[in-house]
């Protein structure tokens, strides 16, 4: 099955002939005249920026770009906070020093759980009160929408990152074309540029309570044209290059976006036409 791509052509003929993308496969064995990419517009797909006339070329610029995925030093997860939680909450006079002291006491005994979590069981502070407090510590606004928004499917990113990174989409103002991105508890910036270069959409963080965050993740999950592809066992650039073609044959792609997110390589294929599919890859170890 070939892989397919629509072009949007100008209404002159010879504009349109001179408007064709060059394949950018270093090593392609195609001639590059102007009647040869008229009849190979439908054969191709884009990677990005770049176009490539065939499934060959295609996989050769794959692979060079997952093989320089794999090697890329992941970006820092997060920033360190400024303050701790509960301190925030102590200098807005939420809680007293003797509060903070016995929920940090359980919190050790118990050997697990978080400060706010704590504070909230032990009835030293609201629900909201600690949302607040972790709006002020991540140097963000809190989110509270009347209602969960629906959002287009091309705005959602895979189940497996959203359940990693603990962040869903919560808004988007068209008018300025800013995704709200809302947090459950920390604030991962890179994820966020990560978002920014696969939706192409600039990005906003907010953090938002347990009951936003859940209503908002059963929303989005009714509303999802087609589950993500999650591949749990780790792969090489050489596997992954095999797997995504794969992929882009079945659906059809004629345009494929990748970006890696710490350990995990995110690539998107779309189609001409039907949903997009979203595939997750844990990237190999030895790479």
């Amino acid at each position: 099955m070939s892989l397919s791509f629509r072009t949007v052509l100008p209404n002159s003929p010879i504009a349109a002939l001179h408007s064709l993308p060059m394949c950018a496969g270093p090593c392609c064995l195609h001639p590059a005249t102007l009647w040869q990419r008229w009849w190979a517009r439908n054969e191709g797909i884009w990677l990005h920026a770049d176009w490539y006339c065939s499934r060959e070329c295609f996989h050769d610029g794959l692979e060079r770009r997952l093989e320089q995925a794999s090697l890329a030093a992941p970006r820092p997860a997060v920033a360190t906070n400024r303050m701790p939680l509960g301190l925030v909450l102590l200098s807005q006079g939420e809680i007293s020093v003797s509060q903070l002291r016995r929920a940090l006491q359980r919190q050790a005994e118990a050997a697990s759980g978080k400060i706010g979590e704590w504070l909230v069981a032990l009835g030293f502070a609201s629900t909201q009160q600690v949302t607040a407090a972790l709006a002020v510590q991540q140097g963000c606004l809190v989110f509270r929408p009347h209602e969960p928004q629906w959002l287009p499917a091309k705005l959602h990113w895979p189940e497996p990152l959203a359940r990693r990174y603990r962040a869903l989409p919560v808004y988007y103002s068209s008018a300025q074309s800013l995704l709200y991105v809302g947090f459950l508890e920390q604030v991962d910036r890179s994820f966020l540029l990560c978002i920014e270069r696969m939706l192409l959409r600039r990005t906003q963080p907010c953090i938002v309570d347990t009951n936003t965050y859940n209503c908002q993740r059963e929303l989005l999950t009714r509303a999802a044209e087609r589950d993500a592809v999650e591949i749990r066992q780790r792969q090489t650039p050489v596997e992954m290059t095999r797997t995504i073609g794969n992929y882009a044959e079945q659906v059809r792609a004629d345009r494929c976006l990748l970006v890696r997110c710490g350990e995990c390589l995110w690539a998107r294929l779309e189609p001409a036409r039907g949903a997009h599919l979203d595939l997750v890859f844990r990237l190999a170890a030895s790479v």
